[in-house]
């Protein structure tokens, strides 16, 4: 097959993939919400222990278990051309996470599982299911990159919104059942609901349609091309890096926003259902904006908004705790999150060869490990023998010297992109 061929066979199959591709997207974002590492998940554990520390495990676990494999995953798959089945098995183990969080969650109440017995499993059962996503994630950057050739920002715009419309009805369900019944009986139905919506998802991904490259896609790289070393000799990328690897600092405070409200201003536990409809609600409506400025102006932009957004929440909450102030906190959290989603899977098309996008997104996401890893329990720490309003002045101020940083020292890589091809096309 030639690469005229190859290309022909991609964009046949584009409208089929794009469809089920957004399907995906939209029902993990669903679930996302169903498993927030900053909501609903801080909140639960909370029942089970008094421990900050161990609630800060919850993004530290997300975080480091969904970036650490990659860089394995992509030196795995350099040399491999189909991808769809390791896609199909690292989901598969996904899911199997999930029905355990699930099914223990339903038996706690019923054995009467002690706390250090539930903690246990409940955090290797939620390790299992991130770590498979740091597998995951490679492969589908790189399925992604080549099913879907254009107009990604939309694609990601547009089911994240539909995913985020479905996530208002999950934070109204969840407000629902936390103020009519105990958190035992509440919680295992949305992770019921979020294991079912992880099952439409596996669906979807078992609909793409795979077109492998032919030779002359992978002979026309050469071996340096593909090396660690010459993704770190792009200066702009490795700029990048630097200053996003700081800005994670912004993610200190994003666990303890909630136990903060509930505390210092004495929320019943409903209110936590209406965090997370007011952080959904952020999200269905900016995704589609993100999308559209990402890909007009590239998605560096996207990741200065977004880390604009997690400052002011962070300031809010120091200087203005109010209950209305925290429902304008979570929808800037929202607009954070979901910025820096869309933003980190896109921007590594605008600064990558096509050719070496998983070795580009892996080296991207494992960059953000070393203080990813430590920010969040570190904020548990802090938070516990210095108060929650030390870790929201750890997340404003270095979170704007981070965007300072970022914007004075990283050039828009969809203009340098630009620029290139233009100087290509006059040079032939």
């Amino acid at each position: 097959m030639s690469l005229e061929e190859y290309n022909a066979k991609v964009e046949a199959n584009y409208k089929w993939n794009f469809f089920w591709l957004a399907l995906d997207n939209m029902v993990f974002f669903f679930i996302f919400m169903g498993l927030s590492p900053y909501t609903i998940l801080p909140f639960y554990i909370g029942k089970f222990t008094a421990s900050k520390v161990v609630i800060g495990l919850i993004p530290t676990v997300y975080l480091v278990g969904s970036t650490l494999p990659q860089i394995f995953m992509a030196k795995f798959l350099k040399n491999r051309r189909d991808r769809k089945k390791y896609l199909v098995t690292a989901a598969s183990i996904q899911r199997i996470g999930i029905l355990g969080m699930f099914v223990l969650a339903f038996l706690q109440p019923k054995l009467a599982i002690s706390s250090t017995i539930f903690l246990f499993f409940f955090f290797l059962m939620y390790a299992l299911q991130n770590v498979a996503s740091g597998f995951y994630f490679p492969a589908w950057a790189d399925f992604l990159g080549k099913a879907i050739p254009r107009r990604r920002g939309f694609l990601f715009g547009i089911s994240n919104f539909m995913g985020g419309l479905l996530g208002l009805g999950l934070g109204w369900l969840l407000s629902y059942l936390l103020d009519r019944y105990p958190f035992q009986h509440a919680i295992p139905v949305i992770l019921g609901i979020s294991f079912v919506a992880s099952m439409i998802s596996l669906m979807a991904i078992l609909s793409w349609r795979e077109v492998v490259p032919p030779d002359a896609y992978f002979n026309d790289a050469t071996a340096t091309e593909g090396s660690y070393s010459s993704v770190f000799t792009d200066k702009n990328f490795v700029s990048y890096l630097t200053w996003r690897g700081l800005m994670v600092i912004l993610e200190i405070a994003t666990p303890y926003y909630t136990l903060s409200a509930l505390e210092q201003l004495a929320l019943n536990a409903g209110q936590v259902g209406i965090f997370t409809t007011i952080m959904s609600f952020s999200e269905a409506i900016l995704n589609p904006l993100w999308g559209w400025l990402g890909d007009r102006r590239g998605f560096l932009d996207v990741v200065k908004l977004s880390a604009l957004a997690g400052i002011m929440g962070a300031f809010m909450a120091i200087f203005f705790p109010s209950l209305f102030t925290y429902y304008t906190i979570f929808f800037l959290v929202g607009a954070m999150i979901c910025g820096f989603q869309i933003a980190t899977v896109n921007i590594v098309y605008e600064f990558s060869p096509h050719r070496l996008v998983p070795l580009y997104t892996a080296i991207c996401m494992i960059s953000l490990t070393p203080l990813s890893s430590i920010v969040p329990t570190l904020g548990g720490f802090i938070a516990e023998n210095l108060g929650y309003a030390t870790d929201f002045w750890l997340a404003g101020g270095l979170g704007l010297a981070s965007l300072v940083g970022l914007s004075l020292r990283v050039k828009n890589p969809k203009n340098t992109r630009l620029i290139d091809l233009a100087v290509n096309q006059a040079e032939s």
